[in-house]
C-alpha cells in the first residue's frame, strides 16, 4: 500500500472525529458535505412524500444508518489496535459503543432484545426514537455485531459478559419472530434468495451464540442455514455485505468454514464483484447508473419514465441517471474479507480499488458531488451527491482491514483474529 493511501486514511480519520459525532456521542449516518454539518430541514423539505422518512426527512437521513456507521468505526478501531498496538484506539472504540449500549437498554421497553434505530438521539429522552420505533435491519445489525465481536475479544469480566448477553438477546429477538421482522412497519423482511444480506448478521450471530452459550439450538440453526448455500440461488457475495461478517464467521467456525464455504463459492463471489467493477469504466472508478435500476447504464442525465408495474414502483415513476462511485463499498468489503482470509491477490486488488478515493470528503459521496446542481431534486439523487458518512467510515474500516491482512501475510498465514 502506497503513501497516498496512508495519507487519505489520516485525513478520513480526522474528518470522522471532527464531523461525524453528535453532541450525545452518537455517530451521524450522513452529514452535508458542503457544510460538514447535519442536514438542515430545508434541504430535504421536498422529500415530504409517502416514503420511509416522509414525516421528518432530516432526522431520517441524519440517524438512519447511525448504528451501522458506529459498528464499522468500532471494528476499524479494533483493527487499528491489532495492527499498531495503539491502546487509545481500543479506548476510543469503547467510547463509541457506550451511547449505543444506552440505546439498546432504552429499546428494551419494545421487547426483550429489541434494538431500535436511534432517531433523534438522546434529545427529549429518546422521544423521537420512540416515535419512529424502527428496529435495526439485519444489514445494520451485521456491522454492529462485527464491531462488538472485536471489543468482546479484547474485553474481560463483566464487560465481556455484557456484550455476549446483548448479542444473544438481540439474536433471540429475531428468532422469536421466525427470523422475520417488519421493515418500516410495512414490509416483512426475511432471509431468502432475494434478501440474502440477512445472512450477514444471522450466520456470524448464530455461530457466536453457539460459542458463548453452549446451547445446541444455535448450532442447529447455523447448520440449517449453511445448507442454503448448496442452492445456486444463494452466494457468498450477496450474503457477506460487510466483510467483517465473513471474517468473524470464519474465525468462529474454524476448519468447518472452508467445508461450508469452499473456495469455488468464494471465487464465484469474487467474480461477481469483478463483473460489477467492470461497469465502472470512467476514470477514478466512476460509472453512470440509474439510481432505481443499477443494471441500466446510459451516459446522460435525461430522466425517463418507468412503465406501470416495472420494478414494483408506482406507475409513471420518474427515474434519473447519475454518475456514481462505489462509495458504499459492498464489493470492496467482500474483497477485503478475502484478503484477510489469505486469498491470493485479493489484498493487492482491494488496495488498488481503495486508492481511487483520495479527495476527502468529496470522493465519499454516492453520486458525484460536482454534479449536484445538474441533478434533479426529485427523489434522493441530488441529496446523495452531498451526503457523506457511512461510505467513508466503511472505507476507513477497509483500510485497517487491509493493513491487518498485510501484516498476516508477512507472517505467512491467513488473518489470525486471536
Amino acid at each position: 500500500m502506497n503513501a497516498d493511501l496512508h495519507q487519505t486514511a489520516e485525513e478520513v480519520e480526522r474528518y470522522i472525529r471532527e464531523h461525524l459525532f453528535g453532541p450525545d456521542g452518537l455517530m451521524y449516518s450522513y452529514i452535508d458535505v458542503r457544510s460538514g454539518k447535519p442536514l438542515e430541514p430545508a434541504a430535504v423539505e421536498h422529500l415530504r412524500r409517502p416514503y420511509r422518512g416522509h414525516d421528518d426527512p432530516a432526522t431520517y437521513w441524519t440517524h438512519e444508518d447511525s448504528v451501522l456507521t458506529a459498528g464499522l468505526y468500532m471494528e476499524a478501531l479494533v483493527l487499528k489496535l491489532e495492527v499498531t498496538g495503539d491502546p487509545p484506539a481500543l479506548e476510543e472504540a469503547w467510547r463509541v459503543w457506550e451511547p449505543y449500549r444506552l440505546v439498546y437498554y432504552a429499546s428494551q421497553v419494545f421487547g426483550s432484545g429489541a434494538f431500535l434505530r436511534p432517531y433523534g438521539g438522546f434529545a427529549g429522552g429518546f422521544e423521537t426514537m420512540a416515535r419512529w420505533a424502527e428496529p435495526l435491519g439485519t444489514d445494520q445489525a451485521s456491522p454492529l455485531l462485527s464491531g462488538l465481536y472485536g471489543l468482546w475479544r479484547h474485553a474481560s469480566g463483566p464487560a465481556k459478559d455484557e456484550i455476549a448477553d446483548i448479542v444473544v438477546a438481540t439474536l433471540s429477538w429475531y428468532e422469536r419472530q421466525g427470523f422475520r421482522y417488519l421493515w418500516y412497519k410495512a414490509l416483512m423482511h426475511e432471509w431468502q434468495s432475494t434478501q440474502q444480506h440477512a445472512g450477514s448478521f444471522y450466520l456470524p450471530a448464530l455461530a457466536f451464540a453457539a460459542k458463548v452459550t453452549g446451547d445446541g439450538k444455535w448450532r442447529e440453526h447455523l447448520q440449517e442455514r449453511v445448507l442454503l448455500f448448496r442452492d445456486p440461488a444463494y452466494n457468498a457475495y450477496e450474503t457477506f455485505n460487510w466483510g467483517g461478517d465473513m471474517v468473524m464467521l470464519a474465525d468462529l467456525m474454524g476448519p468447518q468454514f472452508r467445508e461450508a464455504f469452499p473456495q469455488a463459492l468464494l471465487d464465484r463471489g469474487r467474480e461477481m464483484w469483478r463483473e460489477q467493477r467492470a461497469t465502472y469504466t470512467m476514470p477514478g472508478m466512476v460509472r453512470y447508473v440509474c439510481h432505481q435500476n443499477p443494471e441500466v447504464h446510459e451516459p446522460d442525465f435525461e430522466p425517463f419514465t418507468v412503465p406501470r408495474g416495472i420494478y414494483n414502483l408506482e406507475p409513471d415513476f420518474l427515474v434519473h441517471q447519475a454518475r456514481e462511485r462505489p462509495a458504499s463499498g459492498a464489493g470492496s468489503h467482500f474483497l477485503c474479507a478475502l484478503a484477510r482470509l489469505g486469498d491470493p491477490g485479493a489484498l493487492e486488488e482491494a488496495a488498488e480499488v481503495a486508492g481511487h478515493f483520495r479527495q476527502v470528503p468529496e470522493h465519499f459521496t454516492v453520486f458525484l458531488t460536482e454534479d449536484h446542481d445538474r441533478l434533479p431534486e426529485d427523489g434522493c439523487v441530488r441529496l446523495q451527491s452531498r451526503l457523506v458518512g457511512t461510505g467513508m467510515v466503511g472505507w476507513y474500516r477497509n483500510y485497517w482491514a487491509l493493513r491487518k491482512a498485510r501484516m498476516a501475510a508477512r507472517e505467512g498465514q491467513g488473518d489470525a483474529l486471536v
